[in-house]
C-alpha cells in the first residue's frame, strides 16, 4: 500500500477512534446506571482510550514527511 493512502487510512481511523471514545465517555459518565465505583473505572478507561486515539492521530499528522 502506498504510503500516502496508509497515512490517510490512519488518519481517518483514529478520527474514528476520537469520535467514538467521546461518545463511549459520555455513556459511561450519564447513562451507565450501575455503582459509582463502575462509572469511575469506566470513565478512566474511555479517557485513556480518547488519549489513545488523539496521540495517534497526532502521531500520523507528524509523519506526513517520512
Amino acid at each position: 500500500m502506498n504510503k500516502n493512502k496508509l497515512r490517510t487510512l490512519n488518519l481517518c481511523l483514529y478520527g474514528g477512534a476520537i469520535v467514538i471514545s467521546i461518545i463511549a465517555l459520555y455513556t459511561f459518565i450519564f447513562i451507565f446506571d450501575n455503582g459509582i465505583g463502575w462509572k469511575i473505572f469506566l470513565s478512566i478507561v474511555g479517557i485513556c482510550w480518547l488519549l489513545s486515539a488523539i496521540s495517534g492521530f497526532i502521531k500520523n499528522l507528524d509523519n506526513k514527511d517520512k
